[in-house]
C-alpha cells in the first residue's frame, strides 16, 4: 500500500470497525443474546415513533434486505413486532415488544461501559478529534452520494 495513503486508511478504519464489533459482538451475545447490529438496530426502533424498516435501514446506512434479515431474528426472539400502518394498510411498522423496552434499556446501561473499555487506551483528546474527522469523512461521502443520486436521476 505504498504511495496510496488513502487505501492505507481506509484498510485501517476498516480492520479496526472490525476488531470492535467483533469484541462487540462477543459481549452482546454472552451478556444479551443479541449481536451488535441487532443492538443497533433495537436502538434506531426505539430512537423513532414505530418506524418503518426503511427508515431503519437508511439511518443505519444498510440496505433493505440486510435489515430485513435482522428483523426477523429480532422478531423470532420476541424483541420487536411488525404491523400494517393502519393509516396505509401497504405500509409495515416497527415497535419494540415489552421484553425488547427491557432489553433496550440494559443495552442503554451497558454499551456506555463496554465503549469506555474498548477505548481506554486512547486518550480523551483523541476520541474527540476521531470523531470530528469521522465527522467530516462522512460528510464528505454524502456529498458525493448526493451527487451521484442527482446524476442518475438525471440519466448521466
Amino acid at each position: 500500500m505504498d504511495g496510496m495513503p488513502e487505501l492505507h486508511l481506509v484498510t485501517t478504519i476498516y480492520r479496526a470497525t472490525n476488531t470492535i464489533v467483533r469484541e462487540l459482538d462477543r459481549r452482546l451475545m454472552r451478556e444479551h443474546d443479541v449481536t451488535f447490529v441487532q443492538a443497533l438496530t433495537l436502538l434506531a426502533i426505539e430512537s423513532f415513533d414505530r418506524p418503518q424498516p426503511r427508515l431503519v435501514a437508511e439511518y443505519l446506512s444498510q440496505q433493505s434486505q440486510t435489515v430485513t434479515g435482522v428483523l426477523d431474528r429480532l422478531e423470532r426472539a420476541g424483541h420487536i413486532r411488525r404491523f400494517r400502518d393502519l393509516a396505509d394498510r401497504r405500509a409495515v411498522r416497527l415497535e419494540l415488544t415489552e421484553t425488547g423496552r427491557r432489553l433496550v434499556e440494559s443495552l442503554r446501561e451497558h454499551l456506555g461501559q463496554y465503549m469506555e473499555e474498548l477505548f481506554q487506551g486512547v486518550r480523551p483528546v483523541t476520541r474527540q478529534q476521531l470523531r470530528e474527522a469521522l465527522g467530516e469523512l462522512m460528510r464528505s461521502l454524502s456529498r458525493i452520494e448526493s451527487q451521484q443520486a442527482l446524476r442518475a436521476s438525471r440519466g448521466a
